[in-house]
């Protein structure tokens, strides 16, 4: 390992270990930011707190300071709401310092693994901060979409309850909090924060739309677009439910009989994509200095590259083509 790369290794650890001794400094204020995400949307903030905020006094810390600048920031509210719909008990401005964090870790990184390649050096530090920017997104995604499968799996016991609670003379709200003690996470995690911000101040409707918005889901949409009709319109309510619990239930088998119909193109693009990688080894392992030739000139680079487009690409159609919405 030459000195370049060494010192682009260690520049990006003490970044790394900046940033994470900074996230570790603002722990303490982990609570905080629970409670403003519950009830900051109610509470109208005080003149005295708007002057904090504009004007930290000199006695705060910069850690303080720059925490309370990262929370000021347009996408927080988003960014707070996409961590609790994927289960990331993180306050959002941590997270968004831990990913300029890893943004400049990354571009360290990336420049230091291309210093033997001057003209390519710029193009390793953007590739390396936009992949590492994007990592921490990707997490989330990941385990939002997880959660909200679980979410969707939950939900038809979650409407027999509800409907049985109903029929034996309990309110909606009681419902909602016998399914949050007596189902499992997340869908006891979700409607138990209906009960809270129904006790913080909510009507039911608010408090349904805020949950539909931390889970997008079709069949939690029809669930809850029958009960705001029911709440203005009345009927029987339990009676609608039994019909949605069906419903949900027929169309999580028609998903589960097009998944399997499918799982052969699925498998297919999978196997496909992975035969580049597979041969790059296998060659690499018979002969590696004609392999080598590919990361040590811009030409190699510039392929590897383009292949890599191609195979991220041809997977993507593959997996559209065999995408079925129901």
């Amino acid at each position: 390992m030459d000195s370049n790369t060494l010192i682009g290794l260690i520049t990006g650890a003490g970044v790394f270990m900046f940033f994470a001794g900074l996230a570790a400094h603002l722990s303490y204020a982990r609570w905080q930011s629970r409670l403003q995400a519950s009830i900051g949307a109610f509470v109208e903030p005080t003149i005295t707190g708007v002057r904090q905020q504009e004007a930290p006094t000199p006695s705060s810390s910069l850690a303080d300071r720059m925490n309370s600048r990262v929370r000021q920031l347009n996408v927080i509210p988003k960014l707070r709401i996409q961590l609790a719909a994927a289960g990331i008990d993180m306050p959002a401005s941590r997270f968004l310092l831990l990913q300029v964090g890893l943004t400049i870790v990354g571009a360290l990184l990336g420049m230091a693994l291309l210093a033997s390649q001057p003209s390519l050096r710029l193009v390793g530090m953007l590739l390396g901060a936009v992949i590492c920017y994007q990592l921490p997104r990707v997490y989330v995604s990941l385990r939002r979409k997880r959660r909200i499968k679980a979410l969707e799996n939950q939900l038809p016991d979650a409407v027999d309850v509800l409907a049985g609670a109903l029929e034996a003379g309990s309110s909606l709200p009681q419902s909602m909090a016998m399914i949050g003690r007596e189902m499992g996470d997340p869908i006891s995690t979700e409607f138990n924060r209906v009960v809270r911000d129904q006790e913080l101040g909510l009507n039911q409707q608010e408090a349904l739309a805020r949950m539909l918005e931390r889970c997008p889901s079709p069949d939690l949409d029809m669930l809850i677009t029958s009960i705001n009709i029911q709440y203005r319109v009345g009927g029987n309510l339990a009676k609608v439910l039994q019909t949605i619990s069906h419903t949900i239930r027929e169309r999580m088998r028609i998903r589960g009989e097009i998944k399997t119909l499918t799982a052969q193109g699925r498998i297919s693009a999978k196997v496909i994509s992975g035969v580049p990688f597979g041969i790059v080894g296998v060659i690499t392992l018979i002969n590696r200095p004609y392999m080598m030739q590919l990361f040590t000139s811009t030409v190699g680079w510039a392929l590897i590259g383009t292949a890599l487009f191609m195979v991220v690409f041809g997977y993507l159609v593959m997996i559209r083509v065999v995408s079925i919405k129901v």
